[in-house]
């Protein structure tokens, strides 16, 4: 009788033992390698802007006022979940914190939580009526920024009867990162307006000549705006930060010409704002004043055909390489009936002498003309006006090496030959509100401002529908879908059964 031979193992039980082995090192390591790539990508990481959703994407001045943020910064979103700008607001402010450590967010629901969001409101001594805000704390220094200041209305539909109120901008960079660069700053700067010849009022809202959206810009950046008269004895004042002439239309007396002089000569900061069209092609006296610091204001209109969209304007893109324009190349500034602005050496200038630097020209097809005809023809006259490039803005410095930090001895005056395009219409057209923005970082010395942050536009998607296309997506939605699922399920069902 035959023995059936016995299966023998496959593997004995060392080979067993060390197949085991394996395994378990190789489970162990690939759990070492998970727990390392995540720590890794948790301390060491990238973050990409996928969204098209522009809204949450960080600007360069706001990274550069970030990496300047070294103490801590409390950020409180007193907000109700139902607003609708919770979600910009909460997701923009989640991109500040992921690029500044120092930076901590909390989310406070005064509906859902309300006695912390009363205990928050009596801490930052906020008005009873106030309820949603973002307040930023750094060490009892606080800023806040109200839901009502976050963004810009299209209200012509409104007054017009047609429609409803429409969100066109949203602020929230803008007026965060302001808040923040303000913690860091020491003092508060303070821009004074001057008044009483005409100038564009900076709490007008009137649409062409108001100059309310520019004042609100320098609030944003931090900057107090007050108006100043400089009739009587009064001079302008010491805490002067930034002296604005926006389009004066009468002449300045002798007295307060020397006034603004003085102050320009103690290291003062001018943004002067001059249209030939506002002055009723007189003469307000700057234009004497700024000869002796080395500019040419003409008393003419500038053309560039090629680059006009109605034929008294144009647009600007010829920059130079100033730190006021270098980041606009590419996108230009909108100027109606702009005058010519070019550097002229002053005689007999020492070597403190002014430096005059021109900021953005026409294109070589442009053109001055001293006069126009009665339809608003351009009138060259051949004795007096050029062609070729014009410039219509410079900037002027002295007192500090070209490149280097302004001291605050140094004088600093930025030139444009018109005033309407900061005005509440034109100053959201083309670069215009990052121009001024520019323009007024670099009279400030904020370097680490050096570029402008606009309001983001918002986008509106609306589908419309039919009567009847509404009822056969209400079909679609309620019988279509769920019918197809229980026909699938039917189907599957009789087949097993079969």
């Amino acid at each position: 009788m035959s023995r059936e031979p016995q299966a023998q193992p496959s593997f004995s039980p060392e080979q067993q033992a060390r197949i085991r082995l394996n395994v378990w090192v190789a489970v162990l390591s690939m759990l070492v390698i998970v727990a390392l790539s995540n720590y890794l990508a948790f301390r060491h990481f990238t973050r990409f802007q996928w969204s098209e959703d522009e809204r949450y994407a960080l600007s360069p001045e706001t990274r550069r006022v970030l990496q300047a943020v070294t103490n801590e910064v409390r950020i409180t979103v007193l907000f109700s979940r139902n607003h609708e700008l919770y979600g910009p607001v909460s997701g923009l402010l989640r991109e500040y914190v992921q690029f500044c450590p120092h930076l901590q967010l909390d989310l406070v629901d005064y509906d859902r939580d309300p006695g912390r969001a009363e205990l928050l409101a009596a801490r930052y001594q906020l008005p009873s009526e106030t309820d949603d805000v973002v307040v930023f704390d750094a060490d009892g220094r606080v800023k806040v920024v109200r839901a009502s200041e976050l963004s810009d209305y299209d209200l012509a539909a409104v007054l017009a009867g047609e429609g409803r109120t429409r969100r066109i901008n949203f602020k929230g960079e803008p007026l965060f990162t302001s808040a923040l660069a303000g913690l860091l700053q020491d003092r508060q700067p303070v821009a004074y307006f001057l008044q009483g010849h005409g100038e564009h009022d900076p709490d007008s809202e009137e649409e062409l000549a108001g100059y309310s959206r520019f004042a609100g810009m320098l609030r944003n950046k931090n900057i107090e705006v007050r108006k100043l008269g400089l009739t009587g004895s009064g001079e302008v004042p010491e805490d002067c930060s930034l002296l604005v002439v926006a389009g004066p239309r009468s002449r300045l007396d002798q007295t307060e010409l020397e006034k603004v002089d003085r102050y320009l000569t103690r290291g003062g900061r001018l943004l002067a704002l001059l249209s030939f069209y506002q002055a009723g092609r007189g003469e307000t006296g700057l234009e004497r004043l700024l000869l002796d610091w080395g500019v040419e204001v003409g008393a003419n209109y500038v053309f560039d055909p090629p680059n006009s969209l109605r034929g008294n304007d144009l647009l600007a893109t010829n920059f130079t390489g100033h730190p006021v324009v270098k980041p606009l190349v590419g996108r230009p500034i909108y100027l109606v009936f702009a005058r010519s602005v070019r550097p002229r050496p002053v005689p007999g200038a020492s070597g403190d002498a002014p430096q005059v630097q021109p900021l953005a020209f026409t294109s070589e097809e442009g053109f001055t003309a001293s006069a126009l005809s009665s339809g608003g023809a351009p009138l060259p006259d051949p004795a007096r006006d050029r062609r070729g490039a014009i410039p219509v803005a410079v900037a002027v410095e002295r007192g500090n090496l070209a490149g280097m930090s302004a001291d605050r001895f140094s004088t600093r005056m930025i030139v444009v030959g018109e005033s309407f395009f900061l005005g509440n219409e034109t100053i959201v057209k083309a670069a215009n509100w990052e121009f001024a923005s520019l323009a007024v970082n670099w009279l400030l010395d904020r370097p680490e401002h050096l570029a402008g942050i606009a309001p983001r536009p918002i986008r509106e998607y609306e589908v419309a529908l039919t009567r009847s296309q509404l009822i056969q997506l209400a079909w679609i939605l309620l019988a279509g879908l769920p019918g197809g699922v229980l026909a699938i399920g039917l189907l599957v069902w009789l087949r097993r059964k079969a």
